[in-house]
């Protein structure tokens, strides 16, 4: 059984022909080579949803945005190195319900990224 409102796993790299993500069941991978063979990145975070926005300053690679669980904890997590390791972006007192159902990064604004949540609207953070 399909769940209609799953986003589509597979995210293409803003200028960076043959860079894609796609999300799955088995983990997170990574493809340099336009499909041709994906890598699993194991950064610690089972990520259910991904998205990608501005890079961090000095690189050329998109943060990285998940919704996903680590340790436990279903939260909103960011990735500067590509998924090598992750930092969550919501706290135990911003975690909306924990019903995040979409997410959508920046790709102008370094570290902003958009959650719909379960009816508590949309919310946006960006670092301090």
């Amino acid at each position: 059984m399909t769940w209609r409102e799953i986003p589509w796993p597979l995210k293409a790299v803003p200028g960076q022909a043959g860079h894609l993500w796609f999300v799955s069941t088995q983990g997170l991978y990574r493809s340099t080579d336009g499909g041709a063979r994906f890598t699993r990145i194991d950064g610690g975070v089972q990520v259910d949803q991904l998205d990608l926005g501005a890079p961090p300053p000095g690189k050329a690679h998109p943060a990285l945005f998940a919704i996903g669980r680590k340790d436990g904890v279903r939260a909103i997590w960011r990735s500067d190195d590509e998924g090598k390791s992750w930092v969550r972006v919501n706290d135990g007192r911003h975690e909306y319900g924990r019903r995040f159902r979409c997410l959508a990064a920046d790709m102008r604004v370094y570290g902003r990224v958009y959650v719909g949540t379960d009816g508590r609207g949309i919310v946006y953070g960006e670092p301090s």
